[in-house]
């Protein structure tokens, strides 16, 4: 079984990657502390098949799987507004 690292530790190991974690430690407002890495891929289509795969071999598990990079690139800028 692969060990558990911090979440940040997680993100400089793979970096600009998807990972699938199974969560070991969570925080006081339910967030995710740190994990094991299941599965980490750059390609989003091959972590999630990834992700329904573990959910099946560890049903009982708490999955996440998340982003390590930037998910806005670098040099678009954000404008908050309002839409309806």
């Amino acid at each position: 079984m692969p060990r558990a690292h911090r979440i940040g530790t997680i993100e400089r190991l793979y970096p600009d990657q998807w990972v699938v974690v199974e969560v070991t430690r969570v925080g006081r407002a339910d967030e995710p502390l740190s994990g094991r890495v299941l599965a980490h891929s750059p390609d989003e289509a091959e972590i999630t098949r990834e992700a329904v795969k573990a959910a099946d071999e560890h049903p009982e598990a708490s999955l996440w799987t998340f982003y390590t990079g930037r998910l806005i690139p670098k040099g678009m800028v954000l404008i908050p507004g309002f839409f309806r």
